[in-house]
């Protein structure tokens, strides 16, 4: 699963989330990188009701994005996420926004999380099945 892209996103920039300028607003690629996260972590086999309920989530300490092209209000867009790095307490991924009509890459995002205890407030280690599965 390392490094292979899986689609986690799809969308559209409606007018509501664009500037004045009528291009998708920074603070709308960091909504849309969030909700691929979301997605990704699933594919990764993290179970969220399962971490809700041991008071374990996912909190990112660090994000590294490039714009690419602009998006235009209207526009249909992906993310593509992978799996950079397996760390002892966190994971790195890469997500790239593509626009779907034309696959031009519009964004790119590297960012790191990690494993976090709820109730302690401080990174844990990943489990080791979560680890087994990459390793």
């Amino acid at each position: 699963m390392l490094n292979k892209p899986v689609v986690t996103f799809q969308g559209v920039a409606h007018p509501w989330l664009c500037d004045e300028m009528g291009h998708l607003n920074t603070r709308n690629y960091v909504g849309m990188f969030d909700d691929a996260m979301q997605h990704f972590m699933r594919t990764l086999g993290h179970n969220a009701v399962e971490a809700r309920n041991n008071q374990i989530g996912w909190a990112d300490v660090r994000h590294e994005i490039d714009y690419a092209s602009e998006v235009a209000v209207g526009a249909l867009v992906h993310i593509e996420c992978s799996l950079e790095k397996l760390g002892n307490k966190s994971i790195r991924y890469k997500q790239v926004m593509y626009l779907s009509d034309t696959g031009e890459q519009a964004a790119q995002n590297i960012a790191t999380s990690v494993l976090f205890d709820m109730q302690k407030r401080c990174a844990i280690p990943l489990p080791e099945s979560f680890r087994n599965k990459f390793e």
